[in-house]
């Protein structure tokens, strides 16, 4: 599995037995930030919001309600209301640290292991680098290389080409032909097979593209 794969579906629960933060916390914590909101909200938007069954979604409100998290009110109309009681606010307030706990972990071994791909280029003689596509993988890039002595010469992605990115202006692909580097690094992830296509046209050879993994 590659980084940006990675980041795309984060481990459910960390190494710590007594510190962990499953889907269904995460689940959870989305919709007391909904009932936190203060506005009105059905069970079929919360459905429609967290991407899952309304069937579910009936099963989470009801033990949040039972667990004394959420206060159900009648409205008009046969319409439900819900409110974030007291123990309900140190809930979310005790999920969101360990949301941001957990994410600051992945975080922290995903640059750790960046870093450790750049060092291994500076080993084969690079100094320089362009970063392939401003993702969040590119962001953790771009703080890894503080670390080492390569150069970045610039970001390309033509789908946002012109747009700042941690100070540096996008460039388009075709900016490729006139720079000079000595590897391309991709922060997507797109197959090898299809960035060797739409890279090709730029004289951009596979001995010159690196992949994080």
């Amino acid at each position: 599995m590659n980084i940006s794969s990675e980041l795309d579906s984060q481990p459910e629960t960390s190494d710590d037995s007594h510190d962990t933060f499953s889907q269904e916390s995460l689940t959870t914590l989305k919709i007391l930030d909904e009932v936190a909101t203060g506005q009105s909200v059905t069970q079929r938007d919360l459905s429609k919001k967290l991407g899952i069954a309304l069937g579910m979604t009936n099963n989470y409100i009801k033990r949040l309600a039972k667990a004394g998290y959420i206060q159900i009110n009648p409205g008009r109309r046969k319409q439900l209301h819900y409110l974030l009681t007291p123990k309900g606010i140190a809930e979310r307030t005790s999920l969101t640290y360990q949301y941001f706990k957990r994410s600051y972990q992945v975080f922290t071994d995903i640059r750790n292991r960046v870093g450790q791909s750049f060092h291994e280029m500076e080993k084969k003689g690079v100094q320089s680098v362009v970063l392939y596509k401003a993702t969040v993988v590119c962001e953790i890039a771009v703080l890894a290389l503080l670390d080492t002595r390569l150069q970045l010469v610039a970001i390309v992605d033509d789908d946002l080409e012109g747009q700042r990115f941690l100070g540096q202006k996008i460039l388009p692909l075709k900016a490729l032909q006139d720079l000079v580097y000595d590897r391309l690094v991709v922060t997507t992830g797109e197959s090898p097979e299809k960035i060797g296509i739409k890279l090709e046209p730029y004289g951009v050879g596979k001995d010159r593209i690196s992949h994080l993994e």
